[in-house]
């Protein structure tokens, strides 16, 4: 099974994958950098903050970068109007 190694870049932060992990295939990996990102920045939102900048690098079994996943390619930020009860409704 092939491993992947998933390093976290949140601004000035780098935290490199020295363990890495076995998956199934490239798809499985972009899946679990989804997921890893994803649980980084609700961490980041539960402590008031989420910087938008943040990424994760898959690299193969040679320490090569196949991909990097990007905030904005994950998460869908909304700001739907109409989502507040106006004013004079009690």
């Amino acid at each position: 099974m092939p491993h992947y190694y998933l390093n976290l870049c949140s601004g000035a932060e780098f935290v490199e994958d020295e363990e890495g992990v076995e998956l199934g295939d490239y798809a499985a990996a972009c899946a679990k950098a989804i997921e890893s990102l994803r649980g980084c920045m609700a961490s980041d939102l539960l402590d008031g903050h989420v910087n938008t900048a943040t990424f994760v690098e898959i690299e193969d079994e040679q320490h090569e970068i196949i991909e990097t996943v990007f905030f904005e390619e994950v998460v869908k930020v909304r700001n739907e109007p109409g989502a507040r009860r106006p004013a004079n409704e009690g």
